[in-house]
């Protein structure tokens, strides 16, 4: 081995005992850093939802928070675990880890240190900076955090030795009296950039220490990969609200909007559909709309402008649904602040270019979702459906979307879990992904500019097991019967009779300009009886997502 190695190995030893140490010179540099960052005294924050002024003065009776200790104790061990496991491959050999949580804010956001909050604590901590080490965990925030996050001390020192210390933050100090030598590495996630006065103070000391400083995004991304059963089943309830906003929200709506020839924009819809989503009740599903809130605004597209891309929006245009048209509709619901999300097309009269791209990537995405298995690395997803379309529509092989989803949980797209070719990760039971697969820009071959372009997309929520993945989405059916739609008068009244004849009380089916096309005749048996067997598990996972739902649910704890 190289001498200056070995000295710089045996210097990185050193460090990492003397950091635990509150004696040692190096962690005077720590004490710095850690004194109370100067806030502007005029400011006030908003501290679990109560003014308080910057000298931590609380005002307001105390709160109703807890934190479940049980679990905590057992993530915190794990991450600890995990930490002192793979130090060099995820943590980039960091001796301490700090995470700086910005002010609560209004917008749609995923934040790596805001998962962290919600996975230990199961809440969440605005302005408020943790710094885990060794032997110490420290704590800069207000009064009332404090206290709260005093309720761990016990089971912090129980389950990783850890001491826990706080700083309250107090008026005009800035931690300069204090000061000292050495060069700890320090893990920190170099993506967010600091908001308001404490975290930009904060920052700005960390960046003019001496201090080594190491992103490790990438071991949190990691350490969030695989759920638990709890966190399994906030996920599956997710999924569940979304599926069922689709299912017996979106498309009754869109066949009521279609039915009676109605101009609605996209945007209309969206906020409607929202309402739906914060509201689990109008769609028949029990869950406390305290404890869910959307990933993103609902996605409505249609007219031949389309953007697959997950930060895409609803646009003010009128929903167009002309023969050969394509709408397409996501939504993104979460629970106890999992993400979950299901995305489907409508096609209305499709022609055969239309009919085509559907079925290939329909049967794409399928294959996507079955290469899910523990075992087998993640980009296998996307080598299966590429491998469906360059067998039957190699000529939408440029236009099928470069992934074929990403990792979902606390946040809506998790890190470094690209549904991707190259990603040669290890799939592992417990990761959740939110296959989504899509063509982008086809022709289709028409004189209409609103319908001569257009794009498909399928996504689905779908949980890694050790053989079969679970699709916990699937009550919103993607089957072409329920996605083709014709305005054919003639089609219309050869629907009515078979619908007729599955009615147990006779009762004639409504006409309707809306009617499903039916292309069951034109199916292989292979096809009709795998299509059965997915309507037979749809009808199992459903009614399990059902009995799921029929659990007590425990109030959710958001701190603000």
């Amino acid at each position: 081995m190289h001498p200056s190695r070995l000295r710089t190995q045996r210097k990185k030893k050193k460090k990492k005992k003397a950091l635990s140490s509150p004696n040692t010179k190096s962690f005077a540099s720590w004490r710095a850093l850690l004194q109370i960052v100067s806030v502007n005294p005029s400011a006030e924050l908003l501290i679990f939802g109560f003014p308080m002024a910057a000298n931590g003065n609380a005002s307001g009776k105390g709160n109703s928070y807890t934190i479940d200790l049980e679990t905590f104790s057992k993530r915190l061990k794990a991450f600890y675990s995990h930490w002192k496991e793979n130090k060099t491959n995820f943590w980039c050999a960091s001796d301490a880890i700090v995470i700086a949580t910005p002010p609560a804010s209004e917008d749609l956001r995923y934040l790596k240190s805001s998962a962290l909050n919600l996975w230990l604590y199961g809440l969440e901590f605005p302005e408020t900076i943790m710094v885990f080490m060794d032997k110490q965990i420290h704590f800069l925030c207000g009064q009332k955090k404090a206290s709260l996050l005093s309720e761990a001390k016990k089971s912090t020192k129980d389950s990783v030795g850890a001491e826990t210390v706080m700083h309250i933050k107090g008026k005009n100090d800035d931690g300069s009296k204090s000061s000292g030598n050495g060069s700890p590495i320090v893990g920190y996630i170099a993506k967010e950039a600091p908001e308001g006065n404490l975290l930009e103070l904060w920052s700005d000391k960390l960046k003019t220490s001496n201090l080594q400083l190491a992103d490790v995004t990438n071991g949190f991304s990691e350490l969030f990969t695989v759920k638990d059963n709890t966190k399994i089943t906030n996920v599956k309830k997710a999924a569940f609200l979304s599926s069922s906003v689709m299912k017996h929200f979106v498309v009754p709506k869109l066949e009521k909007i279609i039915d009676e020839e109605k101009k609605v924009t996209h945007s209309s819809l969206m906020e409607d559909t929202e309402k739906a989503v914060l509201q689990p009740a109008k769609v028949k599903v029990k869950l406390k709309a305290d404890n869910v809130d959307i990933c993103y605004p609902p996605i409505f597209q249609s007219g031949g402008e389309f953007d697959l891309r997950p930060s895409a929006s609803s646009n003010e245009d009128n929903l167009y649904y002309d023969s050969a048209s394509v709408i397409i509709c996501a939504v993104g619901s979460r629970y106890n602040s999992y993400c979950s999300n299901v995305a489907r097309t409508f096609v209305i009269d499709a022609n055969a270019t239309q009919s085509k791209a559907y079925g290939v990537l329909l049967k794409a995405q399928e294959a996507a979702i079955g290469a899910l298995k523990a075992g087998s690395k993640v980009s296998a997803a996307y080598e299966a459906a590429l491998a469906v379309v360059e067998k039957d529509g190699p000529e939408l092989v440029p236009n099928l979307t470069k992934i074929a989803g990403t990792g979902i949980g606390l946040e809506f797209r998790e890190s470094g879990l690209n549904l991707n070719a190259k990603n040669d990760r290890i799939l592992k039971a417990g990761m959740v992904f939110n296959v989504s697969l899509g063509f982008q820009n086809l022709q289709a071959q028409t004189n209409n500019p609103k319908t001569e372009k257009f794009s498909l997309l399928l996504g689905d929520t779908v949980i890694v097991k050790e053989n079969i993945p679970e699709v916990v989405t699937m009550i919103s059916s993607k089957a072409v019967k329920d996605v083709a739609y014709s305005f054919n008068e003639d089609d219309e009244e050869e629907e009515v009779k078979p619908k007729a004849k599955a009615e147990p009380n006779g009762s004639e089916a409504l006409l309707s300009k809306a009617t499903l096309r039916s292309d069951n005749q034109e199916m292989s048996k292979e096809e009709l009886r795998r299509q059965h067997q997915a309507e037979l598990a749809r009808q199992k996972n459903e009614e399990m997502a059902r009995r799921l739902l029929g659990v007590d649910l425990a109030q959710e704890m958001v701190v603000v």
